[in-house]
């Protein structure tokens, strides 16, 4: 466990609070995973407990459904930067350039498979929504 995970003190049970306890919840869950622990063991039962706090925490914060239901690959980026509390020049970093940025937010380029992946792995966002509507439709 790295001494991030460490920081969630659940003597007295808590909702998860803010985007650093999300991260540092995540970050334990996966080092939980890796180790891979046995049914019943006490690492068991804390991942189950953390996934519980997550998975509560983003339907609360990251509603993914309504952005399935109607929303744009852009209305999602959009939402998580907001979430995230990015700039559109941070974005620039992941998608390569200010001027995709502009072309992908003024709907005159679609994202890229690389773009795609990167923005799922970085922002969180499941990537069959930043793939374009029209993008889906040909596949």
């Amino acid at each position: 466990m790295t001494a991030n995970a460490r920081q969630l003190d659940f003597a007295k049970p808590h909702v998860l609070r803010n985007a650093q306890e999300h991260r540092a919840a995540v970050r334990e869950i996966d080092a939980l995973l890796d180790a891979d622990p046995g049914r019943g063991s006490e690492e068991y039962e804390r991942l189950e407990f953390l996934s519980v706090l997550v998975e509560a925490h983003e339907d609360e914060h990251f509603p993914w459904e309504e952005l399935e239901r109607g929303g744009t690959p852009q209305s999602a980026v959009a939402f998580m930067l907001e979430q995230r509390e990015m700039t559109r020049a941070e974005l620039a970093l992941l998608m390569g350039a200010r001027s995709r940025v502009s072309e992908f937010f003024s709907n005159r380029a679609a994202l890229s498979p690389t773009q795609v992946r990167t923005l799922s792995r970085k922002l969180g966002i499941p990537a069959d929504l930043l793939i374009s509507p029209a993008r889906q439709r040909k596949r």
